[in-house]
Formats: C-alpha cells, structure tokens, sequence
C-alpha cells in the first residue's frame, strides 16, 4: 500500500490535508481528512462535514488503539 499525500495548508493555521490512497481491493477510495487546531487548542479531524474534536491528553490512548486494530486487521 502506498502511503497517504499530506499537504500542509496554511501553516499559520496549522492544517494538513491527508489524502487516502486508493486501494484497489478496499471498495472505492476513501474521502481525504483534514486535521487542524481549533481555537481552544482541541484537534479537529474533518471528512466530509464531519468532525471529531480530541483533546491532546487522549492522543496516546488514541494512537495505541489505532495500532492495534491497524495490527488486527493485518492478522485477517
């Protein structure tokens, strides 16, 4: 699999935009994300309208979970 496109947007407003790759055996491509700061320092993931806002003090717990589903759906 190749590795998603980040393009950093407004560096004063510290955005990046992730584009997910396509995956010919995954369905369709997926929408891109953007990942910003909020003005109370909370980080907001974007897709499509959605958004999800995390605080830092989450973020290890966050990431550690994300590995070990990313490692559950490689044992598949």
């Amino acid at each position: 699999m190749t590795k998603p496109v980040v393009a950093h947007t407004m560096t004063s407003a510290m955005q990046a935009v992730i584009w997910q790759p396509f995956i010919e055996d995954a369905g369709g491509p997926e929408p891109a994300l953007l990942v910003q700061r909020d003005a109370g320092g909370l980080l907001v993931i974007t897709q499509e309208g959605r958004e999800i806002l995390i605080q830092h003090e989450t973020l290890p717990a966050l990431f550690q979970q994300l590995k070990r589903l990313a490692a559950e759906d490689g044992d598949q």
